[in-house]
């Protein structure tokens, strides 16, 4: 690879970190916001919702936090600059797929747009928000699951 290409993935990198970074800070904002649905005495809001989940099981409704976390994360990418999105996009290894989908004209891809802000969102959820729930600690997760 030439320095050219290999300083800009560098950027393209750190770019995506800091900005996945942010969203995952704003939506963990966003979800302490409401408050828990779980009934278990302990939980006082929605991101403690989807921290036990995370760390316990998943609750049958939890497609409800989900899609509650893919519409705020895509919706706080639509915000983004072009170039910011595609260095998010650059990160994800299903990118290689995707871009197979664009090479070979599929439909359902604009060539405006090449794109899906779900899919991005769903790798900013997958590897930012939901590993940062996985070792969330607070003294409500820590009584509720037995954390010392």
């Amino acid at each position: 690879m030439d320095l050219r290409k290999e300083i800009a993935l560098d950027i393209a990198t750190a770019l995506s970190k800091n900005l996945s970074e942010k969203i995952t800070r704003q939506t963990i904002r966003y979800m302490q916001s409401f408050n828990t649905t779980l009934d278990m005495g302990y939980l006082k809001n929605l991101w403690d919702d989807v921290c036990y989940q995370r760390q316990k099981e998943e609750a049958p409704f939890w497609k409800y936090y989900d899609d509650m976390i893919l519409q705020f994360v895509s919706s706080q990418l639509e915000q983004l600059s072009k170039h910011e999105i595609y260095a998010i996009w650059l990160q994800d290894i299903d990118l290689y797929f995707q871009l197979d989908d664009v090479d070979t004209g599929e439909e359902h891809i604009h060539k405006s747009q090449p794109y899906c802000v779900d899919d991005i969102s769903q790798y900013i959820m997958n590897e930012y928000i939901y590993k940062e729930a996985e070792s969330w600690r607070n003294d409500r997760l820590r009584q509720l699951l037995g954390y010392f």
